[in-house]
């Protein structure tokens, strides 16, 4: 056992951009200009906890798979315990309700059913559903700014809308992966919308899943954003829609998939962009 192994298991990367997701949320619904500079802190912790024992969980949970899959992993190769990784899991998603029941109600309430979803997943990715709770969990630093900054009325229809987008074009780039990772999946006896319901279907229901996120993200548009926003915005719903066309044309290829799929990730750090710009007036 050693501290290198749990600290691989935290992801530390993914787990500080959750956290660092949370605080940028919090400044563009707060203009940029937090006045209890305390909720900086416990948004950045909030996010980076959360994530951090989710990520313990899914490697808890997929040890077995692991073992046969990935053995340079840290419960495989032995540097951690899967009892003590459970222990500091739950620790985090304990520390993270507490900080935020210091703040008020409603960002507790978010915590915990964004923590709910995150540690709940890894025991039902094997259900094609799943895919859903991923998508969901990405609206998670969206949601948790709008909230800790108090839940300002004027930003309730962008919120909303922007929310819809984030886990729609989610659960299209989900469905893309599982497309490209058919044949992996089919073996290991996941459940994917693709192993299920086949190739043809899964990728009808991921071009129009597709389709809708990019549009919706152009209805966005409409909002009370800065022109910063509505440039980034485009161009990000613009490189998305023509990447899921792109892989609904060439579904069969895994190169051209993988290409796809890169373009969407790209289209979505675009959007993430437009998202911290959305409050900057030029």
């Amino acid at each position: 056992m050693s501290i290198r192994g749990y600290l691989e298991l935290i992801r530390i990367p993914n787990s500080v951009l959750s956290g660092l997701g949370a605080v940028f949320s919090l400044l563009v619904y707060t203009y940029y200009h937090v006045e209890n500079t305390v909720l900086i802190p416990i948004a950045f912790l909030t996010g980076f906890l959360v994530t951090g024992a989710s990520m313990i969980i899914n490697d808890v949970v997929d040890l077995e798979v692991d073992r046969l899959n990935k053995p340079w992993k840290p419960l495989p190769r032995g540097d951690a315990s899967p009892g003590t990784s459970m222990k500091i899991a739950w620790l985090f998603l304990v520390v993270a309700v507490v900080l935020n029941a210091v703040v008020n109600l409603f960002t507790t309430i978010t915590t915990i059913f964004y923590g709910f979803i995150g540690a709940s997943y890894s025991y039902l990715r094997r259900k094609w559903w799943s895919h859903i709770l991923v998508a969901l969990s990405t609206t998670g630093p969206i949601v948790y700014g709008y909230v800790a900054a108090g839940l300002p009325v004027n930003d309730l229809y962008f919120t909303i809308l922007f929310t819809i987008v984030i886990f729609t074009v989610t659960l299209g780039r989900e469905f893309l992966k599982a497309i490209q990772d058919i044949e992996g999946d089919s073996k290991q006896g996941y459940k994917t919308i693709a192993t299920v319901h086949g190739l043809e279907k899964a990728s009808k229901t991921m071009l129009a899943t597709g389709l809708t996120g990019g549009i919706l993200g152009l209805a966005t548009l409409t909002t009370n954003t800065s022109i910063l926003y509505k440039v980034f915005i485009t161009i990000a719903a613009v490189v998305y829609i023509y990447s899921v066309i792109q892989a609904y044309r060439n579904k069969e290829s895994r190169e051209k998939l993988e290409k796809s799929r890169k373009n969407t990730l790209l289209a979505m750090y675009i959007g993430t962009i437009a998202f911290w710009l959305s409050k900057i007036q030029v």
